[in-house]
């Protein structure tokens, strides 16, 4: 049976002020390192730091926690005047006050916040974490007065308590959504920092510069306030004028090939362009740049998706855009691939001239409709379902369940299906018309034999996009946008 320790933080109010930097935004949860800095300020004050200082280093060696907090949203931004301190220069009080922004976050549930590690046997060192929790004394700014608790938990008493689950994602590169964590070397960086406070002024010297805290960890956390999506780069197709190419929506998978050879160049193993630090580079281009399933069972790989122009009535749902998509934690390895693709020719088939990639904004409005946060999302182009539903719908139901699965999608969701577009202007799901002619997109020829199917999810918690579900997600089919989109 797992041990978790877990650091219990009560406020007085149900308002919390501590924000991401000196001028905002505001920070929620409160970061571990936040939390951190109140164990130290509190022990220090209780002249406890060196009987407690071994226990607090291994805390900070461990791992990001589970936070538990309740849910919140923003409070009125507050404007506060107070004396300047610093400006000695005019003696009258009033004359040299100067403006404090609060920022505080509302607390809808208790106000209490919970810190959650896994811990192994040897927990010899927790008691002088209890010991120092029971020292602190407010977290946040200094009108945030809390007090603290702590204590060991089993895996039956944890799955009990009820809150806001925000779950440490420490591989996922992102600054939207992250927290500082405390690391090695955190606790001796901040008794630097208070020495050189203390010895900030000395008689008959200039005034000493205070140090700032910089050992830290910068780690993303995700939650349902707050999903963070698979990490993605966007590249423009361009013509020789430099304006935007346009791409048929129906060959969609040609594009989505086009550019999928182009990575494959670009990431030649001859020329050395794979990323660094990769042991087999040869392998990882070809299972996952190439996508290549002989040894990637994982589907770990790259996907390119064509991004059909949507957004506004007149939108024809012509292919401008291409999203490469890569699974979360990889993010490093997508910049490297974006960076030599980035003007970068691409190379038709059959000869004829071709569009330029050319990388884009993420605010452009097309990829906005794809990329957003939203409960509910629509099909731009159809779900090729992973199996055959023998047109039973128990069965449908039962393969998008399985493709959303596949998608690393884990909420419920409710879902309706039909073969007609959910935007205007892009192409059914059918693949032959009345008289047997082919319409719709053009699919692979493994993909040939399986039902296709646009369809709207509805999930209890919004959802971080991009989207792309089904058999054919590595190459386009199955992309969906939040519903308002148009």
């Amino acid at each position: 049976m797992s041990k978790f320790l877990h650091i219990t933080v009560r406020w007085l109010d149900d308002r919390y002020h501590g924000l991401l930097g000196r001028a905002g935004p505001p920070e929620w949860p409160p970061s571990p390192y936040r939390l951190f800095q109140a164990l130290v300020a509190g022990t220090a004050r209780a002249g406890k730091l060196d009987k407690l200082g071994d226990c607090l280093r291994t805390l900070e060696s461990l791992d990001a926690p589970l936070i538990i907090a309740p849910r919140s949203r923003p409070g009125r931004v507050v404007t506060h005047f107070v004396p300047n301190n610093d400006g000695d220069k005019k003696p009258d009080r009033q004359d040299r006050l100067t403006a404090k922004t609060l920022r505080p976050t509302i607390m809808l549930g208790s106000p209490e916040v919970r810190y959650v590690w896994r811990v192994d046997s040897q927990i010899t060192w927790v008691e002088g974490v209890i010991e120092a929790a029971r020292c602190v004394t407010c977290l946040g700014l200094g009108v945030d007065m809390a007090c603290g608790d702590a204590g060991l938990l089993e895996d039956a008493e944890l799955a009990q308590i009820t809150g806001v689950r925000w779950l440490p994602r420490p591989a996922v590169l992102c600054d939207d959504g992250a927290l500082r964590a405390p690391k090695e070397g955190s606790f001796s960086d901040l008794k630097c920092c208070h020495e050189s406070a203390l010895a900030r002024i000395e008689p008959g010297q200039p005034l000493r510069t205070v140090k700032q805290p910089r050992v830290f960890n910068a780690v993303a956390y995700t939650s349902p306030e707050r999903p963070i999506g698979r990490p993605f780069d966007v590249f423009a197709l361009r013509n020789a004028a430099g304006e935007f190419a346009r791409e048929p929506q129906a060959q969609l998978i040609h594009v989505a090939g086009m550019v999928r050879h182009a990575a494959i160049e670009a990431m030649d193993v001859t020329e050395g362009f794979p990323p660094p630090g990769i042991a087999d580079a040869a392998a990882w281009v070809e299972s996952f740049v190439a996508g290549h399933r002989k040894g990637n069972a994982g589907h770990a790989q790259f996907s390119y998706v064509p991004l059909p122009s949507i957004g506004h009535e007149h939108a024809d749902c012509d292919i401008r855009r291409v999203m490469i998509v890569a699974p979360c934690g990889e993010e490093a390895h997508l910049a490297h691939l974006a960076e030599q693709l980035d003007g970068r020719p691409l190379r038709r088939e059959g000869g004829g001239a071709a569009p330029i990639l050319e990388r884009l904004g993420r605010r452009d409005g097309v990829v906005r409709a794809y990329v957003g946060t939203a409960a509910a999302w629509a099909t731009v182009t159809p779900i090729i379902l992973p199996g055959h539903d023998d047109h039973k719908p128990a069965k449908t139901k039962k393969l998008l369940e399985t493709a959303l699965r596949q998608s690393g999608i884990d909420q419920r969701c409710e879902v309706a299906w039909g073969a007609v577009a959910n935007f205007r202007n892009c192409l059914s799901a059918y693949t032959h018309d009345r008289h047997r002619r082919p319409i719709g997109y053009f699919r692979p020829d493994h993909l040939t034999g399986l039902t296709g199917v646009h369809a709207r999810l509805t999930f209890n918690q919004p959802v971080a996009g991009p989207l792309i579900i089904g058999a054919g997600r590595h190459y386009g089919l199955g992309a969906l946008a939040a519903v308002d989109a148009e």
